[in-house]
């Protein structure tokens, strides 16, 4: 061995050890001896990797590619530097070198993996982790890391058995069964993940995450008590965390205790300032009350808790000023019923003067909001974005209009379909004999609390056996799948194929319902549409409704052709039920 090779030897000697100065000291030596001396400069790079002198580190490295450029561990290790740095693209750049180099490097493509995970494009983060694990099946981090990024990329079930094969080569791991319990929760497996977490708790009842979380899993069911005892436990073990008292606000808004509600949403808000969820729950808490005004602002954080980043769109953005002479362009950002509600904004600013008014809107909709005068463009994505001289989120202009209870623009109807198809339908239902109520008892099955909204069709069963009514089926998409079963046990009649059930059209939906004596529905968007078009509808509202319906009322200040059944015990819809057949009796007879 000669004496450059011995010095090396004892530096990563010292090195390995964790004693860097002295490492440190004796590559620089051989460097002043040898500047060519690669293997000094790599481990004198990964030792300055170690330290944090990123910057040298970097240096370090690229004169080693000078020396070494076919070298793939110093191109996966400038990568890491790069990153750490916060220099993505150089970072991605010399991961995918080191792969091209050596297409089974599995340290590379883990490298990127987490690249691409920092940066939020798990897709591709899935696609470097599956890599690195086929590479070394056995490496159970690289799996973890794999499981991971599957749910942050929404593969939740893919995520699931995942972890749960890592459960069984590593029984009880507490993060690996919070993990499999939260993916089991976004599945909407509830009762597994409440059985999961309880079973932790036993080994750490006072651990904060779980009871957070439990308290979480009970109010999405509906288990009120449950999840009132699981948030206050929560708090207990950790007053000074906001996330008990946030959930302990939802909890208690499921027994319509609004003021414990806010309450706890404002502690949740003083412990942390900036807590968009407790801010965005206290302002549906006061917009249920009816305190609109009071709402609209923490309404804005919607955004701030979205799943997806808000999406920009050109123009300045508007906060009430004067539209006198100018055009607006604004978005619809949530869902169909949404879309349905707020519309009327639209108008609204037609109404105090603008000049043009554009909507970009879910497609499935587009066709329908064309039949509104007020509104000069309908676009959908992928269409050119239009000069403006403001844009507005459609759901923030009763912000900045100070909409309240009382100056809601509630004139209907709304929307108007199309003559044409309006006059089919009409033509259709003459053959049928009786009243015609339209029914739809389920919404979209991807919506949060849907089973606290929806309504099984075999639960509805009775409202068939009325005398003079013809129950006419408008559910589409969602739910389908109750009818067959059901088929000859009551007067259920089905539109036929040019209603698009199984894909959804609501043009064609708005022409059927604008012939109907009677809507009953769930609150859906079918709710918002009829109401809409000023058709008499009748909608079914859980316990705990969402916050354009208020509390208690009968009536709707959105919609005057809208009445509201409530259920007086969540989950329970057979009481509601039994008033809307007694309703209908009466509207019969008072015909």
């Amino acid at each position: 061995m000669d004496e450059i090779q011995a010095q090396l030897k004892a530096a990563l000697a010292h090195h390995q050890a964790g004693e860097l100065n002295q490492a440190a000291t004796i590559y620089e030596h051989i460097l002043k001896v040898n500047e060519r001396q690669w293997e000094a400069r790599y481990y004198l790079g990964t030792l300055q990797l170690q330290r944090g002198d990123l910057d040298q580190s970097i240096r370090t490295f690229l004169q080693v590619v000078q020396l070494q450029p076919e070298l793939p561990d110093v191109h996966n290790n400038l990568g890491v530097a790069y990153h750490a740095a916060g220099k993505w693209q150089e970072a991605g750049q010399s991961f995918e070198q080191a792969i091209r180099l050596n297409p089974h490097y599995e340290r590379a493509y883990f490298n990127l993996g987490s690249l691409f995970e920092s940066r939020a494009v798990f897709s591709e983060a899935v696609k470097c982790y599956q890599k690195a694990h086929d590479l070394n099946p056995g490496n159970l981090e690289t799996h973890q890391k794999l499981a991971d990024a599957l749910k942050s990329a929404g593969e939740w079930s893919r995520a699931e058995t995942i972890y749960r094969e890592l459960l069984v080569a590593s029984p009880g791991d507490f993060d690996l069964s919070m993990k499999l319990a939260y993916v089991l929760v976004l599945q909407r497996q509830y009762q597994e993940a409440i059985m999961l977490y309880e079973s932790m708790l036993k080994s750490s009842p006072d651990h904060y995450q779980i009871l957070v979380s439990l308290s979480y899993v009970y109010e999405a069911i509906g288990n009120i008590e449950a999840a009132v005892e699981a948030a206050k436990r929560s708090i207990q073990v950790a007053p000074t965390q906001p996330e008990g008292y946030n959930n302990l606000g939802n909890a208690l808004k499921l027994q319509h205790d609004l003021e414990g509600a806010s309450e706890n949403f404002r502690k949740a808000i003083s412990l942390r300032p900036d807590f968009a969820v407790a801010e965005f729950n206290l302002a549906t808490t006061r917009l249920l009350q009816g305190n609109l005004q009071a709402g609209w602002r923490g309404y804005e954080r919607r955004a701030d808790i979205a799943a997806n980043p808000q999406q920009q769109y050109p123009g300045q953005q508007w906060q009430g000023e004067s539209l006198s002479g100018k055009s607006i362009y604004l978005w619809c950002e949530q869902g169909f019923g949404d879309t349905l509600l707020f519309i009327r904004f639209a108008i609204e600013l037609k109404k105090r003067g603008a000049a043009q008014v554009m909507v970009l809107c879910q497609t499935e909709l587009a066709e329908l909001l064309k039949s509104i005068p007020e509104i000069d463009q309908i676009l959908i994505a992928g269409d050119p974005q239009p000069e403006c001289d403001y844009q507005c989120a459609l759901l923030s202009v009763p912000l900045y209009l100070e909409t309240s209870l009382e100056t809601i623009p509630a004139a209907v109807p709304i929307l108007k379909p199309s003559s044409e198809r309006q006059q089919y339908w009409a033509n259709v239902l003459s053959e049928l004999p009786g009243s015609k109520v339209g029914l739809n008892w389920c919404g979209n099955k991807s919506f949060p609390k849907n089973e606290l909204r929806s309504i099984p069709l075999n639960s509805l069963l009775p409202l068939g056996e009325q005398e003079g009514i013809q129950l006419i089926s408008l559910q589409q998409v969602n739910g389908l799948e109750q009818i067959a079963p059901l088929q000859n046990a009551w007067n259920l009649w089905q539109p036929g194929a040019e209603y698009q059930a199984d894909t959804g059209d609501f043009s064609e939906t708005a022409a059927l319902i604008q012939n109907l004596d009677l809507v009953i529905t769930v609150d859906t968007a079918v709710a918002h549409l009829a109401g809409s078009l000023g058709v008499p509808v009748w909608i079914l509202v859980s316990r705990l409704p969402e916050w354009r319906w208020l509390l208690e009322r009968s009536d709707s200040p959105w919609y005057p052709t809208a009445r509201l059944f409530r259920q007086s015990e969540l989950g329970n819809w057979e009481p509601v039920i039994q008033v809307v057949q007694s309703e209908l009796e009466r509207m019969l007879h008072s015909n």
